[in-house]
């Protein structure tokens, strides 16, 4: 199903999407289509990806914080002892 609806632009951007459909030599209809239709896709993208990078930064705040309020059973660097993890395969445990 196709809609039909009207638009105003200034004459100086219809001049210049007629010349542009001119050029790639498709209807000023068609170039519309695909101009919306590209705008919404990128714009769809880009609150995507500024939902992930809110939530990573989010993540990362929390990462920050983690230990606040926490006993710490262990005060070596995680990374010691995730090799220690990784080396006891006895179940045993740790230290």
């Amino acid at each position: 199903m196709t809609a039909k609806f009207t638009v105003s632009v200034p004459d100086e951007l219809l001049e210049r999407l007629d010349a542009e459909a001119e050029l790639l030599g498709t209807s000023r209809s068609q170039l519309v289509q695909e101009s919306v239709a590209t705008y919404l896709t990128k714009t769809l993208d880009e609150r995507a990806a500024e939902a992930r990078r809110v939530r990573i930064l989010s993540a990362i705040e929390r990462m920050r914080h983690f230990d606040e309020g926490r006993t710490v059973h262990d005060d070596r660097p995680s990374l010691e002892i995730l090799h220690e993890i990784r080396e006891t395969d006895d179940g045993g445990p740790l230290r």
